[in-house]
């Protein structure tokens, strides 16, 4: 794994997204309760911004068409058959990591 710097806890607050770029992807972060997430930041359907969309809770809404995702997750809410390209994630010194290179499934 190759995790790279996306960004430190103080620019992301729990309850809060961040869209970054890591190694010229676009990463959608996520502190979920403390705990941060990380995901392509395109949505599942029409591949729009989902760094636009609304957070409330775990559930993240893309503004184009409103399908709905689970933060924790990646699962699709919403259609339920939708998911996200989920990146592995870990927090080093406040540091947030992201490793792009390689899907994380769990």
């Amino acid at each position: 794994m190759t995790f790279r710097r996306a960004a430190t806890l103080e620019e992301l607050w729990p309850g809060e997204m961040l869209a970054v770029e890591v190694d010229n992807v676009k990463v959608l972060l996520v502190n979920f309760e403390g705990t941060v997430h990380a995901f392509e930041n395109r949505c599942a359907h029409q591949a729009a911004l989902l760094s636009k969309g609304r957070l409330e809770g775990n559930v993240l809404t893309c503004s184009a068409h409103h399908w709905c995702y689970d933060v924790c997750s990646g699962a699709g809410i919403n259609p339920k058959s939708a998911r996200l390209r989920r990146f592995a994630t870990k927090v080093e010194d406040q540091e947030v990591l992201v490793d792009v290179d390689d899907d994380h499934d769990s």
